[in-house]
């Protein structure tokens, strides 16, 4: 998938790196199960098992540079507090309108049925275990 990302970012030029294209491909290939989970199973928990190890290299890029991370703050900074509010209001206003679409409505219906039947079951239980308490 790599290999396939790196061609992807030569030929599109968008300014995305072919790692992050080779993971949406890794994504669309799970999704659509054109690859299957056996196949990258052991890789990818062998990864996840020493990721800590793979964060080492950054920790160290920060305390190397932390002289000019903290002269350059506010240009480092300020773009990433942004970004992230601006991500944040945008996954709000998505998730409201995708919420209060008629599609999801029947999903809505579900939750509040299965939020009815375990409060009902609850006080049934409760109920029961009131009349089998022994004296």
């Amino acid at each position: 998938m790599l290999l396939l990302g790196n061609l992807i970012s030569h030929y599109i030029p968008v300014g995305i790196p072919g790692s992050i294209w080779g993971l949406l491909l890794l994504f669309l290939g799970l999704t659509t199960h054109v690859i299957h989970l056996e196949w990258i199973y052991f890789g990818s928990s062998l990864l996840i098992r020493y990721m800590a190890v793979l964060f080492v290299p950054v920790s160290v890029g920060i305390i190397k540079y932390y002289d000019l991370l903290v002269a350059q703050w506010k240009v480092l900074l300020i773009p990433n507090i942004l970004s992230t509010v601006l991500t944040l209001l945008v996954i709000a206003f998505i998730g409201n309108y995708l919420f209060y679409k008629q599609s999801f409505s029947h999903k809505r219906k579900k939750s509040i049925g299965k939020d009815a039947i375990f409060k009902q079951t609850k006080v049934l239980l409760c109920s029961m275990q009131f009349i089998f308490i022994p004296v």
